[in-house]
């Protein structure tokens, strides 16, 4: 007999945890996962929600297939009509005449503890899908089957930007009950949490914990009281010097290289031109879309946009076109506590923006390889932005007309 699954979607109840947790949503990965576990065929697919949160996800819907109902919020009341019709629609399943196996209810909501426990009455199998924090224990209880949406997300991939916004939020919360110090195995314990595993499986979380943390003096103080490791917020920042790259040694490689190899150390690294100008034209649409996008906002949907389009751009990637961007002026960054969490407006012209923003982050590139100690050569600077010596003249041009005297040995 064929397992016939039907979906129902909380969308507004996964949306709203998802962001809390700092999660992206994935609606494909979703339903991916619903055809793993059930093994069956997924026949119905309806979701329901706030209509201004639905035109968000309403391209990636109609994409799977879901069927979307839409609630206009008024009031506080338009939550529970959105609840109320998931759960007239599911009953009515019970008399349409298609027999349903299996029923999928993507909320966390205890407000369906009734109707789960009558379809189960029912013989109908029943599982919960929702985000940990606001998944009610009844709900759970209630379900054949829960599973939590965070446990079946990639465990994602750190730069070394991301490490150092997951130390500094997680030590924030755990001295914000006036705290002074706490234990180092629970700052890595809930850096972990916080990253969903994401620490550990990166470089960053093998090896010596307290070696890890004496990278960041500006930010945690390491003591040691016995055999016990603590860590507190530093006293003072004001005196810690900065740590000083170490001087490239492979001298031998080719300039252009080694103009590359540079930026990096100073966290300018030069992304491949192809991938570069994707990722700025992408940045800038949601930029001008979302006024008040975050950073972490941007990497985490752009990295989805690249995956529904198999396409090869990491988030590391991402990251460093983010960085040159505002490096460069075309974006500014909101003050906040972490640059992961800061708001992003574009700083462009409305005349010719995506040609603007290209220009000032070749010339903010450029800037940047003029005053390293190096030989500056026009065609390796080409080389090291564009794999081509073909934009050497482009390159002159931003260089003259910013007079970023640079002196070229090319002619």
């Amino acid at each position: 007999m064929t397992n016939d699954v039907a979906i129902f979607l909380d969308l507004d109840n996964l949306v709203i945890g998802a962001q809390k947790a700092n999660l992206a949503v994935d609606l494909h990965l979703l339903v991916e996962k619903v055809q793993t576990e059930t093994n069956g065929r997924i026949v119905l697919l309806r979701a329901y929600g706030d209509n201004r949160q639905g035109q968000a996800y309403l391209k990636t819907m109609t994409e799977i297939g879901f069927d979307f109902q839409p609630v206009v919020r008024m009031n506080n009341f338009s939550k529970n009509l959105a609840d109320m019709k998931i759960v007239v629609e599911a009953m009515e399943t019970l008399l349409d005449g298609h027999n349903f196996q299996t029923y999928v209810f993507v909320t966390g909501d205890r407000d369906f503890t009734p109707m789960v426990q009558t379809l189960r009455k029912r013989g109908k199998y029943v599982i919960g899908i929702g985000v940990k924090h606001t998944t009610s224990q009844n709900l759970l209880s209630q379900c054949d089957q829960y599973i939590f949406y965070e446990d079946f997300l990639p465990t994602p991939v750190l730069t070394e930007l991301d490490i150092e916004d997951l130390l500094v939020l997680a030590l924030d919360k755990l001295l914000e009950n006036e705290d002074t110090k706490v234990r180092a195995s629970v700052l890595k314990q809930h850096m972990d949490e916080l990253s969903r595993g994401g620490f550990v499986d990166s470089p960053y979380g093998n090896g010596s914990f307290r070696k890890f943390l004496e990278r960041y003096p500006k930010h945690v103080s390491v003591v040691q009281d016995g055999t016990t490791t603590f860590v507190s917020r530093p006293s003072s920042t004001d005196d810690i010097p900065e740590v000083t790259p170490t001087p490239d040694q492979e001298n031998g490689r080719q300039l252009h290289q080694r103009y590359r190899s540079e930026l990096k150390k100073k966290r300018l690294r030069i992304v491949p031109a192809t991938q570069r100008l994707k990722i700025l034209k992408d940045i800038l649409k949601l930029c001008y879309k979302s006024p008040s996008v975050r950073w972490k906002e941007i990497t985490e949907k752009l990295s989805i946009q690249y995956k529904n389009e198999n396409v090869e751009i990491s988030k590391n990637l991402i990251n460093d076109t983010l960085l040159i961007a505002r490096k460069s002026g075309v974006v500014v960054t909101q003050k906040s506590k972490s640059l992961s969490s800061a708001t992003l407006q574009v700083n462009l012209t409305k005349e010719n923006p995506w040609k603007e923003a290209v220009i000032l982050c070749d010339k903010a590139y450029l800037a940047e390889i003029i005053e390293l100690p190096e030989l500056f050569d026009i065609d390796e600077a080409s080389l090291a932005l564009y794999e081509s010596t073909q934009k050497n003249q482009y390159l002159k041009a931003i260089i003259k007309k910013y007079n970023l005297n640079g002196n070229s040995s090319s002619s």
